[in-house]
């Protein structure tokens, strides 16, 4: 799906999803979200998953099969999956005589993989940053972390939060000492709003204090004209 492959999420957005009834984990690059999937799995084998509500579970799998990591087990000296966190939904048993249901197409780690995701919501950022975003109307000021893949139609979605009528505003920055209108299908880095926060850091400086701005102008204000 092309959407949720530009549909970003920052780590801290995922954390805010920890608990079972709103669980969403993060592995290789992608989130989901998993209360369903517990939901209709209760009991000790959806255990594991809820233990990991809100966290990346990446070291759960092998980067290059994307799947489960794998071992020989020094009992059964078979090969199976490595579950040092508990079996969960999905993972079969150690013992082949144990009750196993595998009426599923694919198991919930592969959802992606469908046509139709239903678990599978969007990417994890590489990079967040944070940006400064001033209301010239109201004078209110936010400063929100982002995803640097975000583009600026995204960033408006979640500044939403704080201002429902965010889409009535023109959203500017400061280039050259003149107001410049921002492209919204653009990120912030397409927009000329570089992210110096290493740089800085290599001076010594601390980004926190170098946060860049935004201006957003009400568009039925006169001094827009």
């Amino acid at each position: 799906d092309m959407q949720l492959e530009k549909t970003y999420f920052t780590p801290t957005e995922v954390a805010m999803h920890n608990t079972p009834d709103d669980c969403w984990v993060s592995f290789l690059g992608r989130v989901y979200d998993i209360t369903y999937l517990i939901a209709q799995n209760p009991g000790e084998l959806s255990q594991p998953l809820s233990d990991a509500a809100g966290k990346d579970i990446s070291h759960w799998f092998d980067p290059k099969s994307q799947d489960i990591r794998r071992w020989v087990n020094p009992t059964s000296l078979l090969e199976e999956y490595y579950t040092p966190m508990g079996r969960f939904v999905h993972i079969p048993p150690s013992d082949p005589s144990d009750q196993f249901q595998n009426n599923y197409d694919l198991p919930w780690w592969k959802d992606h993989k469908l046509h139709d995701p239903k678990l599978w919501i969007g990417m994890l950022s590489n990079k967040t940053r944070r940006i400064r975003i001033v209301n010239m109307l109201t004078k209110d000021e936010h400063t929100l972390e982002v995803c640097s893949e975000d583009t600026l139609d995204q960033i408006k979605d979640k500044y939403t939060a704080y201002n429902w009528h965010a889409g009535s505003y023109v959203w500017k920055r400061l280039n050259a000492g003149e107001m410049q209108v921002m492209d919204m299908s653009k990120t912030l880095e397409e927009n000329g709003v570089e992210d110096e926060g290493e740089e800085l850091e290599g001076l010594g400086l601390d980004p926190a204090d170098f946060v860049p701005g935004l201006a957003l102008y009400f568009k039925d204000d006169l001094s827009l004209a």
